[in-house]
């Protein structure tokens, strides 16, 4: 990818991370496929799981400006092959999972050191466009669902 597509891409969100809001540095921005590279065709052509904004997209617009985010090198390796709404989903998972696998971490919980928060996964081009996914009255729903699913509070 050329520098000048690089700088757009980085500009899109004045230099942060699309998905956590971190500020990274320009040479150490990845670019992520918003509807990932891994099965764009098959998102594209049955209209699965694609943000409002990528509708126009069409086969070959795999590399469009419009389908790449700049992101930080975390978010990027755990975003992966994912969709939007599955890396939403996974994220929303980790503290569980760090509940039942990570005996460090329970550790640190029972002595105060860790406070848990569940809340619904809004990403930091979400609130820049203002086009957060979860309303308040399903972010309601979400939280009393997580936390009858997950028993923690």
């Amino acid at each position: 990818m050329n520098k000048k597509d690089r700088e757009i891409i980085f500009n899109k969100y004045n230099g942060h991370c699309a998905y956590c809001g971190e500020i990274i540095n320009f040479k150490d921005m990845q670019i992520d496929h918003i509807i990932p590279k891994h099965n764009f065709n098959m998102h594209i052509s049955n209209k699965y799981k694609i943000p409002e904004n990528l509708n126009h997209l069409t086969l070959a617009d795999i590399n469009h400006i419009d389908n790449l985010n700049p992101t930080c090198r975390i978010c990027n390796k755990w975003k992966s092959t994912y969709h939007i709404e599955l890396f939403r989903s996974e994220l929303s998972e980790q503290v569980k999972r760090l509940n039942k696998y990570s005996s460090n971490y329970r550790m640190a919980k029972k002595y105060g050191l860790i406070k848990e928060e569940i809340k619904p996964i809004v990403f930091y081009f979400e609130k820049q466009n203002n086009v957060g996914i979860i309303s308040k009255d399903l972010a309601g729903i979400a939280q009393k669902h997580l936390k009858k699913e997950n028993n923690f509070i």
